[in-house]
């Protein structure tokens, strides 16, 4: 059984049939789509991972969201990536709704996903993402074009932790204990770059050519997900990884782009056998990490 618990949160589409009145009419299932992470079930369901997938559209109840959380979005979001509003007047849903759908949908995935984690076998944690070629209004990168990848431990831009001089974390930019050590993160990402470069894709007329572009927390620093099932002192760390969507679809279509899913999983396969090799030869003990604090400069408060 493989050592690595790897969870997808937002590849589905499906709404519960008690809510899909309440929605307006243009959120069909292609819309749904086209706001989920898309393909990563197929991308993240590899033989060396034990893969767990929320069965929802995040609209539903967005499992990478804490269950009290109202920013990014909230645990259950009433707009979509460029802000519209998605319930007929009158249907948003209220506390009581909110809450209804936090216990049915959202923690039951969380407690699948623990109960892979605590598996006394598993040694690393990844909460496996999509993101659009370009970011959408909702997202701090708005306008921005994209990397390949973006691995996210809830550090700086290097993986460092992220320290406020006054309050000890930014909470904007991640902040607080890191999911895995900053030297594990920048070797992971740079053997991710590699793969990415060097192993051939598929030629397409349109869609991304593969750069090897991989950035550390930007402009995710790692959500709900990560923060919640990744226990670095406890010997599993974890990370946050967004593969960009135009590696293998074409944006606006969704249309995917022949052979790129197999190049994808081809990739993101041999990463995992290089993960799991890495993280048993470690030279570090996780309990025992030194993290450096990198401080972070304010302007003065007017």
């Amino acid at each position: 059984m493989s050592r690595v618990v790897l969870a997808i949160p937002h590849a589905a589409t499906a709404l519960s049939p008690e809510v899909e009145e309440s929605f307006l009419s243009r959120v069909t299932p292609q819309f749904l789509r086209s706001q989920s992470d898309v393909d990563t079930d197929i991308i993240y369901a590899l033989p060396n991972v034990r893969s767990i997938r929320y069965d929802y559209s995040r609209f539903l109840a967005d499992p990478n969201r804490g269950e009290q959380q109202d920013n990014e979005g909230g645990v259950v979001p009433t707009t979509d990536f460029d802000e519209q509003g998605m319930y007929k007047p009158g249907c948003e849903p209220d506390g009581e709704e909110q809450w209804r759908r936090v216990v049915t949908f959202h923690r039951p995935y969380h407690v699948r996903v623990a109960a892979e984690v605590a598996d006394p076998r598993t040694t690393f944690f990844i909460d496996g993402h999509s993101m659009s070629a370009t970011a959408p209004r909702r997202s701090p990168d708005f306008g921005r074009e994209r990397p390949d990848a973006v691995l996210s431990n809830r550090g700086d831009l290097l993986g460092h932790e992220l320290v406020d001089n006054i309050t000890g974390i930014d909470p904007n930019r991640g902040g607080g204990p890191l999911t895995c050590p900053t030297d594990l993160t920048l070797e992971l990402s740079k053997r991710l770059s590699r793969l990415l470069a060097t192993i051939p894709a598929p030629p397409a007329s349109r869609g991304r050519k593969p750069t090897g572009e991989v950035r550390i927390n930007d402009p995710f620093p790692g959500g709900h997900g990560v923060r919640t099932h990744a226990h670095p002192r406890d010997g599993i760390p974890g990370l946050q990884l967004e593969l960009n969507q135009g590696l293998w679809c074409y944006e606006g279509s969704f249309e995917r782009i022949p052979g790129r899913i197999e190049w994808i999983r081809d990739v993101m396969e041999r990463w995992v056998d290089e993960l799991v090799a890495l993280r048993e030869s470690w030279d570090i003990d996780l309990a025992e990490t030194i993290i450096h604090r990198v401080p972070v400069q304010r302007s003065p408060v007017s």
